[in-house]
């Protein structure tokens, strides 16, 4: 597993660090990403990415758009896609789209990992 970090010269910052991303993945079960993935941390805006979710799976790279936004939902996010492409339910995606009530169940699913990592991270 690899970890890049775009840098950037302008606010706002990244919502989360490599030491805080590390955390996260600390907290997931070990199958849930295999080695061969990188988490990206990108220097492009959400506003200006035209998806409709801030982290998304290509090919093998996690795509983290986090400047400037929450940090609550940016830990969401990434742990929605993980498990939306770990599970590999039968969610409807469409265009990197997940419908309201296969979103609820994803939700669902990632909020016992969600209250303990951010647990963790406010103690930090």
């Amino acid at each position: 597993m690899k970890i890049i970090i775009d840098k950037i010269n302008s606010e706002p910052k990244h919502s989360l660090s490599k030491k805080e991303l590390q955390l996260i993945l600390s907290k997931i079960p070990i199958n849930y990403v295999n080695t061969f993935v990188t988490f990206k941390i990108s220097s492009q805006m959400f506003s200006n990415s035209g998806w409709d979710r801030p982290v998304i799976k290509n090919n093998e790279t996690y795509n983290i758009l986090s400047r400037g936004l929450d940090k609550k939902y940016i830990i969401k996010e990434l742990l929605i896609e993980i498990f939306l492409n770990h599970t590999h339910i039968n969610f409807y995606i469409s265009a990197h789209k997940i419908n309201s009530d296969r979103r609820k169940k994803l939700d669902d699913m990632v909020n016992p990992y969600f209250e303990e990592i951010i647990k963790d991270i406010e103690v930090n």
